[in-house]
């Protein structure tokens, strides 16, 4: 369908100044020939009154020829006649007056018709050279509409389209007959028809521009965003004769727009997810944006954190080693800095771990930094305090290393036998496994309980529930009464060398046989607890004498007499009573 043609409710300017000067000359040439006319019937009137003037002469001079008497009697007439030929004579003047100026009214009139001819031909002619040019700007423009990827079409005052481009046949599939007047709304999204008709009719009632986005679906049934922009075509009175609309692809551009912001949502939210603080800067440090996790952990806003704010969240002993590790990025391709960066929940300064990596163009050019700042303040705790557990690990290996030593020297020495030693040495390398136990299970800051460790070597001998219900043993103490870590290996086999004799040859070997074992901290000074520890058996009918060598070989007499003393500082007792064994141990306890 081509162009709608001009009519001539909107001729062109050139064409109403033609229109003009064509209607003035017509004027000028009314003007003239009425005048001709006038000119002419005064010529006419004049001729006529000469003629009956010359036919009056004519009568009396024949008159006068036959009768000179009559001459006579009308000599007056002669005087009349002269008067008359004098009245002739300037009416001759005055119609060679008349003449003269017909003559030149008439040369006038015929320049007049001349020029006004040619201004006629010249204005013809521009008349056609512009409706060429008009038809021939027709013809372009309905060929660039028909070249041009858009939708373009026309609508009238009210709105109704009447005029497609060539796309929108091919797009839609449809003639410009089925989409005529708001037949081209069919292809919009129903979703959006309601919305689209509301926006026509708003812009038509405010007879002003507008554009909205909308999907149209082509001849394949898939639909597209479009972009479609309106304008009024105005008349004199400024009132809209004519829309014009475009409709631009826009579904590729939004597709990618709105995958990008899915993107950047996915990316925000892993971002806002991660523990560490995540920035973005441009060069030489200046932040261009800070993750919520950096304002929630400084106290810090937004706006404070840009630019070179965030530093002022740094420890001041740290500034200068975080605006050197700037100065350095560039050559080395990275930003790595160690420093405290303020805690606002503990109001103190954390260590933390930063580092910025460039993020760089096609052509390798640097267009921003991406950085996070990882809290290793725990973790330099526990390194730390891993240092010191190493070096109390190399400590206590060392001394049990000793105690193993001392332990198998000791019961080498006091075994009669290979049989003997071997069932002693497992007894009392089993009692500093459990030991070693009891401290690698211990939580971190804690200590071994004593209570848990003499139940701990009491189970390894007997059942402790069994034995406590038949009256056999009762325990009395205050529960988690910390031992120091020092002390935790040589108490524990002084227990077990108690407890095994015990069940070989004291109260626990015998039915007639009991054991009470009380436990309390009692306080020496000010504030040195000390646990005190009460062994004490009953019934046992077979005690040796005060003189007769000892059952096991004494070790464990020893070690509680000698050892606790001499390497725990304790005080200790033990005394063979007629009824069984009685110990008292009072030992430094943590405070």
């Amino acid at each position: 369908m081509s162009l709608p043609k001009r009519d001539d409710k909107t001729p062109t300017a050139e064409t109403i100044r033609l229109v003009d000067e064509n209607e003035q000359l017509r004027t000028l040439l009314e003007a003239a020939l009425e005048e001709n006319a006038v000119l002419t019937g005064d010529l006419d009137r004049l001729r006529d009154r000469l003629a009956e003037m010359g036919n009056e002469m004519r009568l009396q001079r024949e008159i006068a020829a036959r009768d000179e008497q009559y001459i006579k009697q009308i000599e007056p007439t002669f005087t009349r006649q002269d008067e008359t030929e004098e009245k002739l004579r300037v009416a001759f003047e005055e119609l060679q007056v008349l003449t003269e100026e017909l003559e030149v009214a008439n040369s006038g009139l015929h320049r007049n018709n001349q020029e006004l001819d040619a201004r006629v031909e010249l204005r013809t002619r521009q008349l056609k050279e512009i409706n060429q040019a008009l038809r021939g700007a027709e013809a372009s423009l309905r060929t660039v509409a028909d070249l041009v990827p858009d939708l373009l079409w026309r609508c009238d005052g009210a709105g109704q389209a009447d005029w497609f481009n060539q796309r929108w046949r091919e797009y839609t599939g449809l003639s410009s007959v089925d989409l005529a007047g708001f037949g081209w709304s069919q292809v919009v999204r129903e979703a959006d028809r309601e919305s689209i008709r509301a926006a026509w009719n708003a812009a038509v009632t405010r007879n002003e521009s507008f554009e909205f986005e909308h999907r149209l679906r082509d001849q394949t049934g898939d639909y597209r965003w479009f972009l479609v922009r309106v304008a009024p075509l105005r008349g004199e009175d400024g009132e809209a004769t004519a829309w014009f609309a475009a409709g631009t692809d826009v579904h590729d551009q939004r597709s990618a727009m709105e995958a990008l912001q899915h993107s950047e949502l996915r990316f925000r939210t892993l971002i806002e997810g991660m523990p560490q603080l995540v920035w973005r800067a441009a060069d030489a440090g200046d932040w261009t944006w800070a993750s919520p996790q950096w304002c929630a952990y400084t106290g810090q806003t937004m706006e404070e954190a840009l630019g070179w704010g965030w530093l002022a969240a740094f420890h001041t002993e740290d500034r200068p080693a975080a605006r050197e590790a700037w100065k350095r990025a560039p050559a080395l391709g990275v930003v790595e800095i160690e420093g405290r960066v303020f805690d606002a929940a503990e109001n103190r300064h954390r260590h933390f771990r930063t580092r910025a990596l460039p993020v760089r163009d096609a052509r390798g050019t640097v267009m921003e930094w991406l950085g996070t700042s990882t809290d290793v303040d725990d973790l330099l705790q526990l390194q730390e305090r891993q240092s010191i557990l190493v070096a109390e690990l190399q400590h206590r290996t060392r001394n049990l290393m000793a105690v193993v030593h001392a332990v198998t020297s000791r019961t080498l020495i006091d075994s009669p036998s290979l049989d003997h030693f071997s069932n002693r040495i497992e007894e009392r390398l089993s009692a500093l496994a459990r030991v070693q136990g009891l401290l690698s299970q211990r939580d971190s800051g804690t200590r071994v309980p004593f209570d848990r460790l003499l139940r701990a070597e009491l189970s390894a001998h007997l059942d402790i529930s069994a034995k406590s219900s038949e009256g056999k043993i009762k325990l009395s103490g205050p529960a988690d009464v910390a031992l120091r870590s020092a002390t935790v290996q040589t108490f524990a086999l002084a227990l077990h060398e108690l407890t095994t004799n015990a069940v070989k040859y004291g109260a626990l070997s015998q039915d007639s046989g009991r054991l009470e074992i009380n436990w309390g901290v009692e306080r020496r000074g000010a504030d040195q607890p000390l646990l005190w520890v009460d062994w004490l058996e009953t019934g046992v009918s077979t005690m040796p004498s005060a003189d007769a060598p000892a059952r096991g070989g004494g070790y464990g007499r020893e070690l509680i007499e000698r050892a606790l003393p001499y390497q725990l500082g304790a005080d200790t007792t033990y005394e063979l009573t007629p009824d069984g064994v009685h110990c008292m141990i009072r030992v430094i306890t943590p405070a």
